[in-house]
């Protein structure tokens, strides 16, 4: 089974956060909450955290990693070596009728666990690094 976890920029400074995704309804606000790990006197101790967050930025772990073993989320964008044509395409990785997809040139998709994890590598996001899609 793979493990359920999201991330996205907090609200308050732009920075990713990853854990659970919450969503409160009624304040119409979206959070990342989980646990920070650390080390005390008296061992290995946690607490607590929650981060608003902004929702437009909030990517699903697809519990793949690449050829490099990091972790693979929605919004990724990857380079994928394709074996047919012995190339490397960018890809944008999304959810999409209940599975996740990469999206190749002119719209075609493709399921992500299609590929070997050798044949992707993650080399940024649509949210930090737009300028990667972008065609020369």
């Amino acid at each position: 089974m793979r493990e359920i976890l999201f991330k996205a920029k907090r609200k308050d400074n732009g920075e990713w956060v990853k854990g659970y995704y919450r969503a409160d309804p009624d304040l119409d606000t979206h959070y990342i909450c989980g646990w920070n790990y650390y080390a005390s006197e008296n061992g290995l101790e946690r607490e607590p955290f929650e981060e608003e967050i902004d929702p437009d930025t909030l990517c699903q772990f697809t519990g793949l990693t690449d050829k490099n073993g990091r972790k693979i989320w929605e919004n990724d964008i990857c380079d994928t070596f394709e074996n047919v044509s012995k190339e490397m395409l960018r890809n944008v990785v999304k959810f999409e009728d209940g599975c996740f997809k990469v999206f190749k040139k002119h719209y075609l998709s493709m399921h992500l666990d299609c590929y070997e994890e050798s044949d992707l590598k993650v080399v940024g996001n649509v949210f930090d690094n737009p300028k990667l899609l972008e065609v020369e």
